[in-house]
């Protein structure tokens, strides 16, 4: 019987398609001598040479063709038999979604949950919508098995993945003369009463850094600790204000709030999901994240405001 393990199946396939040593070697994330090695082993349990090398080019062998052909079979079938293994998992999927977000997440993460739900109907969301301080906190001590963050929180034994745009954009009240502007300049944003989030936040430095890299030095009218805080003092007329687009998603559906074209802006960042490396996650967790990655923020939320979103 020969004794042949799926590794070295899909070394053998993955060589053979790139007909490369090396560029297998990169794709399996492995090194090259690890691939040689394994290759030798699996042609001495087939008794076979399965490879011939030429100078730099890398050749199939008679035996080696149909080797290949009959591993790309095996390597369709297990695929399929993974899919349908998954398909039958999720299909009866249940258990707890313990899950924490910064606080700007409010504005996206309940209705990606709902969206989450109406797929797997068992599923108990466990959602705690936290302060900076304490998300960082949670994802520390594991008290979450995932983590929305608005970025990469360093010193923490963690994985950060991005999974959605964080896009920056400058807000007005609808009644404001900046409307009838086709575009302005960051210097002409400097003489309007500028509305901002504190100098700790990760957004506000991202403002900082594309007025200083315009060589200008911002001096805000008012800085405010939170995105509500900030849309109440727009909405109000108070001055003009620099937002995540989700936090006035609604708002601006509703005609509340404007958005203005401004050099430079938008500021694109992105949204994280964040896992301690020590955490092992739930086939919950696990399914959850794969419908994260699966479509964007608008996809999942815009039947709720709007099929233009």
């Amino acid at each position: 019987m020969l004794n042949i393990t799926f590794n070295q199946i899909r070394l053998f396939a993955t060589v053979a398609r790139h007909k490369s040593f090396t560029k297998a070697a990169k794709e399996l994330s492995i090194s090259q001598p690890a691939v040689s090695s394994q290759l030798k082993k699996l042609a001495e349990s087939i008794g076979d040479p399965l490879i011939e090398v030429v100078g730099r080019k890398v050749y199939l062998t008679p035996i080696g063709e149909t080797t290949y052909q009959q591993f790309q079979i095996l390597l369709e079938d297990f695929e399929d038999f993974n899919t349908r293994l998954r398909t039958a998992q999720t299909d009866n999927l249940e258990g707890d979604l313990v899950i924490a977000g910064v606080s700007a997440s409010k504005y996206f993460l309940p209705f990606i949950i709902a969206e989450f739900l109406k797929e797997h109907p068992k599923v108990k969301p466990k959602l705690s919508i936290l302060s900076k301080a304490d998300t960082h906190k949670s994802l520390q001590n594991q008290e979450h098995e995932l983590v929305i963050s608005g970025r990469v929180i360093e010193n923490i034994d963690a994985k950060f993945e991005p999974f959605a745009n964080h896009t920056l954009a400058v807000v007005a009240h609808p009644n404001s003369r900046l409307h009838d502007h086709a575009k302005l300049s960051l210097k002409s944003l400097l003489k309007q009463n500028l509305i901002l989030p504190t100098t700790e936040t990760s957004v506000r430095k991202a403002i900082d850094e594309v007025f200083a890299d315009a060589g200008l030095t911002l001096e805000p009218y008012m800085e405010l600790s939170s995105y509500e805080s900030i849309k109440q003092s727009i909405m109000a007329g108070l001055g003009v204000g620099i937002l995540s687009t989700d936090a006035f998603r609604l708002e601006e559906h509703t005609g509340h709030l404007i958005r203005l074209n401004v050099s430079d802006f938008p500021i694109e960042k992105h949204w994280y999901y964040a896992v301690h490396n020590n955490t092992q996650l739930s086939t919950v967790a696990l399914a959850f994240i794969e419908f994260l990655n699966r479509a964007s923020i608008e996809t999942h939320i815009k039947q709720i405001y709007s099929p233009n979103l």
